[in-house]
This record gives C-alpha cells, structure tokens and sequence, in this order.
C-alpha cells in the first residue's frame, strides 16, 4: 500500500509539473547592429523581418517642432533574418529625427497580410502639416504605410492625414503611427501622437476611426497625461487590444491594455503596467506584455521588461535588463522575439527568447517515466506467469 501511494504520488507529479510552468527563459542575440529597431513579423517565407526607423543625417530639409529642430531623411530600413543571416533588404526609407540625433523615426513596425504581402509603418512624430510646408515635397512620405513584398516599394495608405483633418481626442496636432496587426487583409494601426486606433481598409485605402483615447491626470506635475498607444494586436475573443505607454511623467503602473470591440467599445483589460511599447497574443492565451523601462521612462534606475500574463491573469517576468524594448513577435515555435537599444542607431539587436526547464523539473519528469516503466514490467511479469 505505502509503495501504491507513493507510486501515484510521483506519477502525478510528472503529469502536472510541465517545462512551461517551471521553466527559465533565456535569450539569444540572433541580429545586431540594427539602427533604432522597431516593429517585427514573420513573413510567408518563414524569415524575421525588423523595421529600423534609422539615424539622423543632415542635408533635407528641416522643421521647427515644439521638440526641437527635426530633419528628413531617408535612411530607413528593413532588415530579414534568416537560417542565421541577417541582410538589409530594404534601405533608403523615409524618416525623421531632430537634429541633435534623438528623436529618430522611420519604419516603426512590419506586418504582413494573409494575402501575402507586407506592409511597413513610417512614423512621424509632428504636425501633419509640417509634410506638405516646410519638409515639401518629400514629406508626405512620412506618416503613411507602405507596401514592400512582393514587388517594388509602393505608396500606401496616409496614416496622419486623419488628424490632420479630424483630431479626433483635441489638443495639439501631432501625429505618430506606431504599430500595426492585420484584420484579415486590413490593417489596425495606432497613432501614439493622436491617441487614436485607426482602421485602414486596403481595398479603397480609406483610414476611419475604430477608438480615441482621451488623456487623464495619472500624477504631478501635469494635469492629464496623453494616452500614447502604442501596441495593438487581435485576441483570441476577436477583440482589439491596444497598450499605452501613457505620456510625462511616465508614471510607474499607470499603463493600461484596452479592449476595443470591433464596434469600437473600449473597456480597460489590464492595468499596473509601464511604459508599454508591444503586446502579443501567445497560442495559449497568454498576453505578453513588452515594457519600456519599468520604472517609467523619467525616473532613472529601471530597465525594459517582457511580462507574461496566463489566461488565468498571474503575472510573471520572462525577461529583464532589456534597454526600452519595442518590438515583439511570437514566432510559431513559440520564441519571443523582441527588438532591444531601440532608441540607437548602429547597436540595435533582435533578442530570440525561449524557456527552458529547470533541471529539477527535467529530474522529476525522468523519475516520473522510470517508475511507470518499471510498473509497466513488473505487470507484464505477472501476466505471462
């Protein structure tokens, strides 16, 4: 009797103890030198692509912005990754960026569509109208999606041209396309300087508005702080979910996930997050949460983050010490992807994630399978006497 109890003991341990709920991750760098890495997606060949929203170089025209001086270029990029290689397929990209260096957008994020072809985000960060004034004639390449496989780089849909026309939330025109998830053969892009979800229907190339996100006071010393969606994906449930990195102070935990019905009902899913750059839906449910800097990003001594959270709403942190993250991507081996020194040109990196178990658990699964081998032996023992 005490070796049958003691034998189901070990025997439910192997079943319920799995490498996924005892598991440490670890990361690899499989891409580096990258310049400001943004937004990544796998494409219909099964390679990695990352939107580099590149660097600031002078001799474009230039702006004055409530930021600064800012500068257009073209020296964006998209890079693939494959089999271990990493190649520049795509450069010469729109961007802009102040003149000191800082501040730099280009590519902001990739998606590709089930109908195979890729898209690629082109920030902006400033007045739409500053496009078609002062950085005339080139600017209007800026705030708008692009197409680029397959076939040649073509013109898209103009992001920013909404606020310009419409302002949905009010205050200061500003406009800055961040992230993008396909809907069906549609796009979902957010603009973190309207504060907008916005909706592109790629069979007309109209852009209409799924949900505003007003500002609200989240700590001193300014009366509202500006939403900043950033990260947008589909649920399992068929609704939208978009993240906030929230604006100054950047306070720690004041980050939200919204829920956005298809009809365009927000609710707030989660909260007590910071600074949120990307989320993403794993295969199991579980929503993973890319945080820029966990302790906001105006109070120094934090650092990036990678936050799970199981269907069932327990918190856990896959991965620390990441320098503001942007980007994340599920690949479907289950690896996190995740673009690191996003802020940086020329040591940019792609972090490839991945869990392993903890040797204790790989011990008890062994042990676990021994003794139901040995049970299996000793009953065949028995029969064929």
């Amino acid at each position: 009797m005490i070796r049958t109890r003691a034998l189901a003991a070990i025997l439910a341990a192997a079943v319920t103890t799995s490498p996924a709920m005892a598991a440490q991750y670890v990361s690899k760098v499989i891409a580096t030198g990258l310049n400001n890495p943004r937004g990544l997606a796998f494409g219909p060949d099964g390679a990695l692509y990352v939107a580099e929203g590149g660097y600031y170089v002078s001799g474009g025209p230039t702006a004055v912005t409530p930021r600064g001086e800012a500068g257009y270029m073209e020296t964006g990029s998209i890079t693939r990754i494959a089999d271990g290689v990493q190649s520049r397929i795509l450069t010469g990209l729109p961007s802009s960026g102040l003149t000191n260096g800082t501040d730099v957008g280009g590519p902001n994020d990739i998606v590709f569509t089930p109908d195979g072809v890729g898209h690629v985000l082109i920030g902006l960060g400033m007045n739409p109208a500053i496009r078609t004034a002062e950085f005339a004639p080139v600017g209007s390449n800026l705030g708008r999606v692009w197409s680029f496989s397959p076939g040649p780089l073509a013109q898209g849909a103009d992001i920013s041209a909404y606020e310009l026309a419409n302002n949905p939330v009010g205050g200061a025109v500003d406009s800055n396309p961040f992230h993008m998830a396909a809907i069906g053969n549609d796009l979902l892009v957010t603009d973190a300087g309207s504060n907008t979800l916005l909706r592109v229907d790629r069979t007309n190339g109209t852009v209409s508005l799924v949900a505003a996100f007003p500002g609200r006071f989240i700590g001193p010393p300014v009366p509202s702080s500006d939403a900043v969606p950033t990260g947008v994906t589909v649920g399992p449930d068929g609704n939208f979910y978009v993240a906030e990195l929230t604006g100054f102070p950047f306070t720690a935990g004041a980050a939200r996930i919204y829920q956005v019905t298809p009809a365009g009902v927000v609710t707030i899913a989660y909260e007590g997050f910071t600074t949120i750059t990307d989320i993403a839906f794993g295969k199991d449910g579980s929503l993973y949460v890319l945080q820029a800097d966990s302790n906001g990003l105006a109070t120094p001594g934090g650092s990036g983050q990678l936050i799970r959270v199981g269907p069932g709403g327990k918190r856990s942190t896959v991965l620390e010490g990441l320098v503001v993250p942007t980007g994340l991507e599920i690949g479907a081996n289950g690896k996190l992807y995740v673009s690191n020194f996003s802020p940086v040109a020329g040591i940019g990196q792609v972090l490839a994630i991945s869990y392993v178990p903890e040797p204790a658990s790989w011990a008890l699964l062994i042990a676990g399978f021994g003794v139901i081998g040995a049970a299996l032996r000793r009953k065949s023992r028995a029969v064929s006497a």
